[in-house]
């Protein structure tokens, strides 16, 4: 029984190394995503400040949106790593029988299942859409405050 014990210690902490060394992937993921909108409205500003046409308008938009849809998808295999790592967990629980898991995997299993990261989902959702919204907008609609006047 010591050693089913021993053994289920080992994969259980093999499960939270994976989940670690997957948070180091998803922070520089987050970043590139970050850096990936920054760089989308500095561009736009460029090209209100140059004045694009309406071809170079609509391509940039798209641009843009697809940098949107790469940053979302992102933050669903987000969503996916902690599903899977709640998931190893609770088979590693159901598969030991007697042996039970740590009260830190049974609690971040309950997290993972009941909250279901609604909280990220929406946050991500908000900065994405926002950074959208910051480069693409002011490329079509004139959202500048200053008026000229004529003499």
């Amino acid at each position: 029984m010591e050693e089913l014990a021993m053994q289920s210690g080992m994969v259980e902490l093999g499960i939270w190394e994976v989940f670690v060394q997957s948070r180091i992937s998803i922070s520089i993921i987050f970043l590139a995503n970050v850096i990936s909108v920054l760089i989308a409205i500095g561009l736009s500003r460029v090209l209100i400040q140059q004045g694009a046409n309406f071809f170079l308008k609509l391509i940039f938009t798209v641009f843009t949106f697809a940098v949107f849809l790469n940053a979302f998808n992102n933050g669903e295999w987000v969503n996916l790593y902690l599903e899977g790592t709640a998931s190893s967990l609770a088979n590693l629980d159901a598969v030991n029988g007697a042996i039970d898991i740590s009260a830190t995997s049974k609690d971040f299993i309950d997290s993972v299942n009941s909250k279901g990261n609604i909280i990220g989902k929406i946050g991500m959702f908000v900065f994405f859409v926002s950074g959208l919204l910051i480069a693409v907008i002011p490329l079509w609609i004139n959202t500048s405050s200053k008026k000229e006047h004529s003499e």
